[in-house]
């Protein structure tokens, strides 16, 4: 894993779990890397001096013009988070984000036709392009209404004013934080916590948030028995990209003891995610 900051990243505990689950004498480590020595990380899985990389903030836009390929899913995200070769040693960017929720959404059982989303960013534009993929039709809202227009016209969302959160969509079935706040050390997520309230929704509508730590964010315990915590996201995501490192399936198994290594180190070891 690689990016700057680092150190608060949970994927060596989940992948390391992994590891172990499957059987295998592998490692995973976090490693601080600045902008100007990205080509160099390249290099070396490259080389097969490494045999993946997942990348986090604030890399994921920039290693895509290093890669020689990018899947679908990452040009319509424009964003990448994990990175290997391929059988023709090919360096490719793939987005695991997306997929994550999708399956994430799957199991907890949601099935959304009309989905806003909170915020403009980078894990915005995954939440739009797995609720699209589901067959939800989106709209996203966000303080900032340039970059909530720029959302629209490059992914075909709708757009909720802020203030109202009205749109022409509505009324929502499903509702969903892709912003920071509410994240130990993070925003205040009072906000977020007030754009539940005040969104038209239907009856049974979720809310789920990508935020993963504290485990009940303010904006899941204002969606109270609907809301529901990212860390299952962070787990499908995790899954999906070392499924690519390893070019196996990943069992079910495996997946929940990743879920048991990171939920626990969550009860030890509260802090900031990444």
């Amino acid at each position: 894993m690689i990016g700057d900051p680092i150190a608060h990243s949970l994927s060596p505990v989940m992948h390391r779990a992994a590891f172990a689950a499957l059987g295998l004498d592998h490692t995973y480590d976090a490693e601080r890397v600045d902008a100007a020595h990205l080509p160099a990380v390249l290099d070396r899985l490259r080389r097969g001096a490494i045999h993946g990389v997942n990348v986090t903030v604030p890399h994921k836009v920039a290693v895509i013009a290093l890669a020689d390929v990018q899947t679908a899913e990452v040009s319509r995200i424009e964003a990448a988070n994990t990175l290997v070769l391929d059988r023709t040693g090919r360096l490719v960017a793939h987005n695991t984000d997306a997929a994550g929720l999708r399956a994430d959404l799957t199991r907890h059982g949601v099935t959304a036709t009309r989905a806003l989303i909170l915020g403009t960013g980078g894990a915005a534009r995954a939440a739009i392009v797995a609720l699209q993929d589901l067959g939800a039709r989106v709209a996203v809202a966000g303080r900032d209404a340039a970059k909530a227009l720029l959302l629209s016209r490059a992914l075909g969302v709708d757009v909720a004013p802020w203030d109202s959160l009205a749109s022409p969509i509505a009324p929502y079935d499903l509702v969903v934080n892709a912003t920071s706040a509410g994240m130990a050390g993070g925003p205040d997520g009072g906000p977020i916590a007030a754009a539940w309230a005040r969104a038209p929704r239907v009856e049974g509508a979720s809310g789920y948030d990508l935020v993963y730590r504290p485990a009940v964010t303010p904006f899941v315990a204002a969606a109270g028995s609907r809301g529901i915590s990212g860390l299952g996201m962070l787990v499908e995501q995790g899954a999906r990209a070392l499924s690519l490192f390893l070019d196996r399936p990943i069992p079910d198994e495996t997946r929940q003891a990743m879920a048991l290594a990171v939920a626990r180190h969550l009860a030890g070891a509260p802090g900031p995610t990444g």
